[in-house]
């Protein structure tokens, strides 16, 4: 299906692997892009099984997703998994958990933060090497800690609270988030709707062990950084936005002389973009 049809105008059709998409804003429009994909199939050999086809609906579930007009969602059938998983016994069912999680991180703020003490707990099952695994089937035991139970409940909660995300419009200004700290680097990308900000995507991940040894102002700078252009450069390129942000002195890299070679480098990098720094106090605790 990929070869036959993949090459088609992505702004009107989808495919992956055996599943297909025809999307239009009008009856009309949809219509006309229908026959387009039927037309290449029938030229290409290809048939499709009506029985597994949908026509005309304003919300379909599409590789464990649900798209309509309001945007995506997680597939409630999909995330019933989660509210019915049994905690972790071992690594192989660790593995399993968070690949199924990790498909939809995108929609849980902050993931690489909530899930940190759970990857712990897999690197602790590699030898010094981390070539093997030493307890693939045995018990965690004790290894399991409190924290460990605390992420994997928030993990299952954050997934069947998901919202739904908004599809990325040219057209609205765009309002992105940063944070970092010891576990993690990650940002919320919103967009400005007449009811408020909507998020478009959520982003994390864990930083690495010489990172773990920046302050805290140049791990806000790397969130910044790795959040525009490394994650969101698709987004932001080429438009005007703003970064909010709850650590002031990440106002920093506008004076370039406390930079060192690492800040420069990224300074330069984030000179090919539009944005303006806000800083917005997180809430006391």
């Amino acid at each position: 299906m990929e070869k036959n049809v993949g090459h088609m105008n992505p702004r009107e059709s989808l495919v992956y692997l055996d599943d297909l998409i025809v999307f239009g804003k009008t009856p009309e429009e949809h219509e006309h892009r229908l026959l387009k994909v039927l037309d290449r199939l029938e030229a290409e050999g290809l048939k499709l099984s009506l029985d597994k086809c949908k026509f005309a609906r304003s919300s379909v579930t599409y590789v464990g997703h649900i798209v309509s007009a309001q945007g995506v969602a997680t597939d409630p059938a999909k995330i019933e998994a989660v509210v019915n998983w049994p905690k972790p016994d071992n690594v192989g069912e660790l593995r399993s958990f968070l690949g199924f999680c990790g498909y939809y991180r995108r929609f849980v703020e902050g993931y690489s933060k909530i899930a940190h003490e759970l990857h712990n707990l897999l690197k602790g099952s590699l030898s010094a090497d981390g070539s093997k695994v030493l307890y693939s089937r045995d018990s965690f035991g004790e290894k399991w800690t409190s924290e460990c139970e605390q992420a994997f409940l928030t993990l299952k909660k954050k997934l069947t609270e998901a919202p739904v995300l908004a599809y990325a419009d040219p057209e609205r200004p765009y309002v992105l988030h940063v944070d970092a700290s010891l576990e993690g680097v990650g940002g919320v990308l919103h967009q400005s709707y007449a009811e408020g900000l909507r998020p478009v995507a959520y982003i994390s991940r864990s930083i690495t062990g010489s990172e773990k040894n920046y302050p805290v102002h140049k791990l806000e700078f790397l969130a910044l950084k790795w959040a525009i252009v490394d994650k969101l450069h698709d987004y932001l390129y080429g438009t005007e936005f703003e970064v909010r942000t709850d650590n002031n002195p990440l106002t920093y890299i506008q004076t370039t002389a406390k930079l060192d070679a690492t800040g420069h480098r990224w300074l330069g990098a984030l000179s090919n973009y539009r944005f303006h720094l806000r800083y917005k106090p997180g809430p006391k605790t």
